[in-house]
């Protein structure tokens, strides 16, 4: 296997921006241990290279249409090598969060979040990307759980800090919004594969009118973000980018109800709009910490 296939396979920028998500609610939550952001690191990008590659394994045929260019299609990549890399990775993120948890850097809830993100992101890929609504829902919920798993290794107790649980809220709707927009595009991959999603089932224009609804409705609720952001030190940088999320999402909903040919340019502007507020997440988080 090549670097370049391996990098392609596993997604590693996104499992690097999904780890300094986690380290950043680590963060939030009154973290403060180096070892500890470095188990959660790892732990978390280990188990997006697991999810991502099994997702590719599960995924061959839908991808010789939908993305063609795709390692295993393109035959860089054995299936078995594939197989191999994920365990792997699935392993030895476990095994971390473990160690980290006996050795009394990570508290016992981080390891629930974990292997809930793993179950809920493997069940997608195995067998439920191919249900209804439930697929868009696993995929959701998988990538939110993100914004908890640090949070949770910072408490004996379930913790009740409230701008994770919110950004978990608001990534949750959004990312369904997408998930749907992204059914609506891939529509000819997934039927050939058998996958039903709302967009070849009940049409395009109902997947769009639902995306839209569920955007509209994570907009609704951020606004809470904003407040209680500013109730923190450096909360204003979050809310500002929580903001102007907002702007943007408001925009692409508006022009893709005007039309079904802003499929593409919505997926895109929408995944570039929930990386603003990750990034302001990010900065919130860094000053807190050198503060």
């Amino acid at each position: 296997m090549n670097l370049r296939a391996f990098v392609k396979l596993s997604r590693i920028e996104h499992g690097v921006l999904t780890s300094l998500i986690v380290i950043a609610s680590y963060v939030i939550a009154g973290g403060r241990n180096t070892i500890a952001m470095v188990l959660l690191f790892l732990s978390s990008l280990l188990t997006e290279i697991f999810l991502f590659t099994t997702n590719d394994i599960y995924n061959i045929e839908e991808d010789r249409i939908n993305r063609p260019d795709a390692p295993l299609v393109r035959g860089e990549v054995s299936i078995k090598e594939a197989w191999f890399l994920s365990l792997l990775s699935l392993i030895i993120a476990i095994l971390l969060n473990a160690l980290g948890i006996v050795m009394k850097y990570l508290m016992t809830w981080s390891i629930v979040i974990l292997l809930m993100a793993i179950i809920l992101g493997f069940s997608y890929n195995y067998r439920l990307k191919r249900v209804i609504i439930v697929n868009n829902i696993l995929v959701a919920t998988t990538s939110s759980l993100t914004f908890l798993y640090g949070l949770y290794a910072t408490s004996s107790i379930p913790p009740t800090l409230n701008i994770p649980y919110l950004l978990f809220t608001v990534s949750f709707l959004a990312t369904i919004g997408r998930e749907l927009v992204k059914g609506a595009i891939d529509v000819a991959g997934d039927v050939r594969a058998s996958v039903k999603t709302i967009a070849n089932v009940y049409g395009i224009k109902s997947a769009v009118i639902l995306a839209v609804v569920f955007t509209f409705i994570a907009v609704f609720i951020s606004p809470l973000i904003v407040i209680q952001a500013l109730h923190e030190f450096y909360g204003l940088v979050l809310s500002v980018g929580v903001l102007m999320t907002d702007a943007i999402l408001i925009y692409i909903c508006i022009m893709l109800l005007r039309s079904t040919n802003y499929m593409d340019r919505f997926r895109f502007w929408s995944l570039g709009a929930m990386a603003i507020t990750i990034i302001a997440y990010l900065v919130f988080a860094l000053l807190l910490f050198v503060h």
